[in-house]
């Protein structure tokens, strides 16, 4: 089990959010990328309010704000 930032729609910060072999997180237009996950997880978990970027339902990537953290397999 993993423990990783959930947000308000149910998403979360997972392997499956590397895209073009990077993961994005951060406030915009401070945004860090990242080619390794746990790297990418050990910044959000520094940060005051987890934020990442994950694709909407139509693909297109957009900023998600953590509301909480949850263990996932």
């Amino acid at each position: 089990m993993i423990n990783v930032p959930v947000a308000a729609d149910g998403t979360f910060f997972g392997p499956h959010l590397c895209r073009r072999g990077k993961f994005t997180v951060g406030d915009k237009k401070e945004e860090k990328k990242f080619t390794d996950f746990d790297e990418a997880l050990a910044y959000l978990k520094a940060q005051p309010t987890a934020r990442w970027r994950r694709p909407n339902h139509r693909g297109i990537p957009g900023i998600v704000t953590a509301v909480a953290w949850e263990d996932r397999p």
